[in-house]
């Protein structure tokens, strides 16, 4: 038997108390059951794993010094991978799996950032108050290079940010490039259990309307429940519209990015995916939405997965205008399945598309409305941009 776990990849990894989506949405749990491939398939992978016996076995045999044969495979399995030109295909070796199963365990405490990787880089994309990331001074932008001495370019993000989360008291020091430019300065952070947030809120009184402002952290368990109950409690206090902030939200689980769109949309379908092996599923708003005041959806270049799956699907349906910079473009369904000796392989299995039936990996959701915000100035050019829209109609 071997167990593999659904999961719709994301981007960022929540180093906190709440939660780390490391690869994004949980669909179904732990599955249990075995490889269903052809006979043909098979005889295929047979004659591949055949050669690369024999290959190894002529260097153990010829070489002109000793090889090391597991370090051979996992050469080998790592190269097979990136032939895929897939990057979130990834194998990680007992040691690499150990680091994510830590991420992910029920003991949460770590720096209070939120990551992801991009290309070959680290990059911090949010700070927690409080939190010894943010006084430490770390901020979104800054590129992590190393964590204690270890490079994170070519280590897989799981691994990574498994080493970056440890028990609350010890220290990890992480080498920083600030935004991303300039020489590498290292910090030392003195990890420590924190809670993430899930939503902030407050409302804005311009031009004689009263909007409501939401901010979505992480589509974390219930947090459909909780913007819903937000939605609530800013209409009693006179919201007429809302604006619901989802930059930097990288992802979560996927029941709730049905939950939290169906909080604005009565009906339709939310998200759909299918792949060659992965039969199509079509997931629908639950019919009961907590508002139908007018709605203005924020994004930008780190607005992932759940994220632009709500977004997508509130754009499709023309229920909200969406306001800001281009998204990431992640529509990746994975599966985590168990390798021998505790190693994991992640791989992509399917594909998931927006009611429309938009492909918005590697592209993602175009707004409406372009803003983007500069992080040079004071002003969130962003936020001013979706409350003229409301207060405008345009």
């Amino acid at each position: 038997m071997r167990t593999f776990l659904i999961i719709l990849t994301g981007l960022l990894v929540v180093l906190a108390v709440a939660a780390a989506f490391v690869a994004g949405f949980v669909l179904h749990g732990v599955v249990y059951g075995d490889a269903n491939v052809s006979a043909g398939d098979r005889a295929d992978a047979r004659a591949a794993a055949d050669l690369q016996r024999h290959v190894i076995e002529d260097l153990q045999a010829h070489y002109y010094k000793p090889v090391d044969a597991a370090r051979l495979g996992d050469a080998g399995i790592k190269g097979m991978l990136k032939s895929l030109n897939d990057r979130w295909t990834v194998y990680l070796s007992p040691a690499q799996a150990q680091a994510f199963e830590r991420l992910i365990s029920g003991t949460y405490s770590g720096i209070g950032a939120t990551l992801e990787k991009k290309g070959d880089k680290l990059l911090i994309t949010g700070v927690f108050a409080g939190s010894p990331a943010q006084q430490a001074g770390l901020k979104a932008g800054d590129q992590i290079v190393t964590v204690d001495g270890r490079p994170t370019g070519t280590d897989p993000v799981e691994s990574t940010t498994g080493r970056i989360k440890g028990p609350a008291g010890s220290t990890v020091t992480l080498g920083i490039r600030r935004g991303g430019k300039g020489t590498v300065q290292a910090v030392t952070l003195t990890r420590r259990t924190i809670r993430s947030p899930e939503t902030a809120t407050r409302l804005l009184h311009r031009s004689g309307k009263t909007i409501g402002y939401i901010d979505l952290y992480a589509f974390a368990d219930g947090v459909g429940e909780t913007v819903r109950n937000d939605i609530r409690k800013l209409q009693s206090q006179g919201a007429q519209a809302f604006i619901f902030d989802l930059r930097y939200n990288g992802g979560g689980l996927l029941d709730e990015a049905v939950n939290v769109t169906s909080d604005f949309l009565a009906k339709g379908v939310v998200v759909s995916a299918y792949g060659l092996h992965y039969p199509r599923k079509v997931y629908m708003a639950n019919g009961d939405p907590a508002t139908d005041e007018p709605l203005v959806v924020l994004v930008n270049g780190f607005t992932a997965s759940a994220s632009e799956i709500t977004a997508g699907a509130l754009q499709d349906h023309h229920r909200a205008a969406i306001v800001g910079a281009q998204s990431f473009g992640k529509g990746l369904v994975q599966t985590t399945y168990a390798m021998p000796q505790g190693a994991l392989l992640k791989m992509t299995v399917a594909t998931y598309f927006t009611p429309d039936g938009r492909n918005i990996n590697h592209k993602g959701i175009t707004p409406d409305v372009k803003s983007p915000d500069l992080p040079k100035t004071k002003a969130d050019e962003t936020l001013d941009r979706a409350v003229r829209y409301i207060v405008n109609g345009r």
